[in-house]
């Protein structure tokens, strides 16, 4: 079976990489590496990574640190340009992935279609059902995604981007993340909706499976309102970048509705 690499970005997360980086070690195979990039943390975590944590494990990490913040597209595209390995799995730093991830992800590269596969993310309210698999739609001059209304094996709109296997060299030959979605949002559904356009496949396989306990958010850092209104102009970005002449003449004859709608 192929060797993996796996990148974690990370922005003060110390205490997330204390938690859940002994699972990923857990999950991994001699010779696997991990890549874990800081994007500038303002707290100890290159100090923890490079005095505790690095010395006390056996598996291969590289540690890159960005010089100012790049936000989460640009510091995982560096992360996989510097992977030495041909399968690129991406994690969040607040995931920690069951032991056996890895033979429930692998065999499907098998494949040479394939472009990536998400896996289950289990989530840490009782309440919330487990998500991963996901669906896109275009509607009122707009797209639209949520999650899938089945968690069964197959196609998806797009992998998730902290939880998910990618092959690297189409990765790069797409040109990874697009920076035009910075700060966040809607780069990995794009990053997927390209690959499908190009004839590769996106996959789930609710076999492999992560915990995602939501630990750390953009909420913290920018608040509800700057969300919606950064989720608003990309998925307006997404429309004029992948859209078809259609659908963005459907946008403008649809202005008037969302002009409302924001108003309201």
């Amino acid at each position: 079976m192929p060797q993996v690499s796996v990148v974690i970005p990370n922005y003060n997360g110390s205490q997330l990489l204390s938690k859940h980086l002994p699972a990923v070690i857990k999950a991994l195979r001699q010779n696997d590496e991990i890549i874990i990039v800081d994007d500038s943390s303002q707290d100890n975590s290159v100090q923890w990574l490079k005095e505790v944590f690095i010395p006390s494990t056996k598996v291969p990490i590289k540690l890159l640190v960005n010089d100012h913040n790049l936000r989460f597209g640009a510091t995982v595209n560096r992360g996989v340009a510097a992977a030495q390995y041909g399968l690129v799995l991406l994690l969040n730093n607040d995931v920690s992935p069951k032991p056996d991830l890895l033979k429930h992800l692998l065999p499907h590269f098998s494949h040479p279609e394939v472009f990536a596969v998400g896996c289950l993310e289990i989530e840490d309210e009782a309440e919330r059902k487990p998500s991963g698999k996901n669906k896109l739609w275009f509607e009122r001059g707009l797209f639209f995604h949520s999650r899938s209304d089945d968690l069964e094996a197959g196609e998806t709109a797009w992998a998730v981007g902290g939880s998910a296997m990618f092959d690297r060299e189409k990765w790069l030959e797409l040109g990874g993340f697009d920076s035009a979605y910075y700060p966040a949002y809607w780069e990995d559904i794009d990053l997927s909706y390209r690959a499908k356009q190009r004839g590769w496949s996106v996959l789930f396989e609710p076999n492999a499976q992560v915990y995602h306990r939501h630990e750390t958010t953009n909420q913290d850092i920018f608040g509800q309102e700057k969300i919606k209104q950064i989720s608003w102009r990309n998925a307006q970005r997404f429309l004029w970048k992948n859209g078809t002449l259609v659908q963005k003449l459907l946008w403008i004859l649809w202005q008037p509705y969302w002009w409302w709608q924001r108003l309201k």
